[in-house]
């Protein structure tokens, strides 16, 4: 089989990976697809955590015979028994598949290369690299919890023309478009959790749930130093209080950690400076020890501030709407990384989307 026929089918196996996306975590996007005569003859994606991997659907979908047919998979398959789902390869050696066509080695120390390892022991034809990049791309928030222990993250800033992300202090301003609204709802359903300040509590009352679409409610997390976020808050009282987790300090008041544990809410102490300033490293290594591979920073100006003036940050979306408010609050109150390159910009109805992301 030729390249062109290799990247048209891993361009499949991509399409399927990310059907997954939201359900996954904190396993990677995979998808499969199993070729004979150069024809797909059953394929499958890895559709939810502790499901079937996408290997395992394809071969199971299979109607013929697999004697000689190649498997393309975005990720390298695994090969050990450290999961609820038994591993692929052993599955794809006695299948009778000859060759498997990779996009992506898995980083992950477990299989890291010795999924390769044992289907070359077999005989199997095995290929890798075809489309690294855009493998890369679909699985940037599993590689980076992987290699670097941290979530990926994405900090997001609605503001106007002229930067200002509200117009008064205490009041909530609504900015950007219905059409940008419902990406950020789109967003929210694919990361595992949203995180904002106690100001942006107090002041847009926010739900940080997924309401203009599909999807599955990520966890959010609040960080309250000093829990001055108002307990009757809609994060603290709705339907999906099971999904807030609060990030705050040893020193904070205790009799209101107390209130917000009996309604079932998540709270982290962690050390603080004495007026209850969190550093953000602590909690980004939380998250990831919980298994959040995937961070969408949604506020305020001081939250934002904190994460990209240390550099805690893989992504920058701003979505700016054709208004100018004058005066308010700044999006913006440090000078932006020299690494920070523009990759894309995109109209979402009357509002600019610019993404920019972080090259080290």
């Amino acid at each position: 089989m030729n390249n062109i026929d290799d990247y048209k089918f891993i361009r499949k196996c991509f399409e399927l990976a990310v059907q997954g996306e939201g359900f996954v975590t904190p396993n990677p996007l995979v998808g499969s697809v199993i070729v004979k005569d150069a024809k797909i003859i059953s394929d499958g994606f890895h559709k939810k955590y502790g499901g079937p991997h996408a290997e395992a659907q394809a071969i199971a979908a299979a109607k013929q015979n697999l004697f000689g047919a190649t498997l393309y998979c975005n990720l390298e398959p695994c090969c050990h028994n450290n999961k609820q789902t038994p591993p692929c390869v052993p599955q794809i050696i006695e299948s009778g598949i000859k060759r498997v066509v990779i996009s992506n080695p898995d980083p992950n120390p477990f299989v890291s290369g010795k999924g390769m390892q044992q289907l070359i022991d077999s005989g199997i034809d095995v290929k890798l690299g075809v489309l690294a990049e855009e493998g890369e791309e679909i699985n940037r928030f599993y590689f980076k919890s992987v290699r670097q222990k941290n979530p990926y993250i994405t900090i997001k800033i609605a503001q106007s023309k002229d930067g200002m992300i509200n117009s008064l202090k205490a009041e909530q301003t609504r900015i950007t478009s219905e059409e940008a609204e419902i990406f950020v709802h789109k967003q929210r359903a694919i990361f595992d959790a949203v995180l904002v300040g106690a100001n942006t509590i107090n002041i847009d009352n926010p739900g940080l749930s997924v309401r203009r679409i599909e999807g599955r409610n990520p966890i959010r997390v609040i960080v309250d130093g000093m829990i001055d976020s108002d307990l009757s808050s809609n994060v603290y009282n709705d339907e999906l209080i099971n999904l807030t987790w609060v990030f705050t300090s040893k020193i904070a008041d205790r009799s209101k950690k107390e209130i917000l544990m009996k309604k079932g809410i998540r709270i982290f102490e962690l050390d603080s400076d004495p007026q209850g300033y969190l550093n953000l490293e602590p909690i980004l290594s939380t998250l990831n020890h919980n298994k959040i591979t995937s961070l969408f920073v949604e506020g305020g100006a001081e939250i934002f501030n904190q994460f990209i003036s240390k550099r805690l940050f893989d992504e920058l979306i701003i979505l700016e709407a054709p208004v100018t408010l004058g005066e308010g609050i700044k999006a913006f109150k440090t000078i932006w990384p020299e690494e920070l390159k523009l990759k894309s910009i995109e109209q979402l109805g009357p509002d600019e989307k610019r993404v920019f992301r972080k090259f080290d």
